[in-house]
């Protein structure tokens, strides 16, 4: 038993030699290419230095735009006065137990506003937090009867 394949050429094999002269014709009307010597097909310098010429002139105003935005990121964050900086940050920064005073004072007076005329003094009670119950603790869905 043939197969599809062996099918399909023996029903077109008599178009091949058609095919051939048109190939053939084709061809003939390309110029051909002259014999390349071995040199030449190895790898041609002077062609990859020109492809590469290309691809950078195409891209010339890209990467004029692009050196100017890092030309800029790196002036801006040129470190003129970091001694000056580090000297003012120690000096502003308050002792621990000034931090924990201005925290106690700051939340009396959240508490003074937040609290109801009717409390008076009494402190705000803080919420329980609520830890819900393990699963295995829920009741049954169900219930028999």
């Amino acid at each position: 038993m043939k197969t599809p394949q062996q099918l399909l050429f023996e029903r077109h094999r008599a178009v091949e030699p058609k095919l051939d002269a048109i190939r053939a014709k084709a061809l003939a009307e390309t110029p051909h290419a002259k014999p390349q010597s071995h040199r030449a097909k190895a790898f041609s310098h002077s062609a990859f230095f020109a492809s590469w010429r290309e691809i950078l002139l195409s891209l010339r105003w890209h990467l004029t735009a692009m050196s100017t935005v890092w030309l800029l990121a790196l002036f801006l964050n040129l470190d003129r006065s970091s001694v000056a900086t580090t000297t003012v940050a120690k000096r502003n920064t308050p002792s621990p137990q000034q931090l924990v005073a201005a925290l106690l004072e700051n939340r009396r007076q959240i508490a003074e506003l937040t609290a109801s005329p009717a409390n008076g003094t009494e402190p705000v009670p803080v919420p329980q937090s609520f830890i819900p119950p393990r699963r295995s603790e829920f009741p049954p869905p169900t219930e028999m009867v």
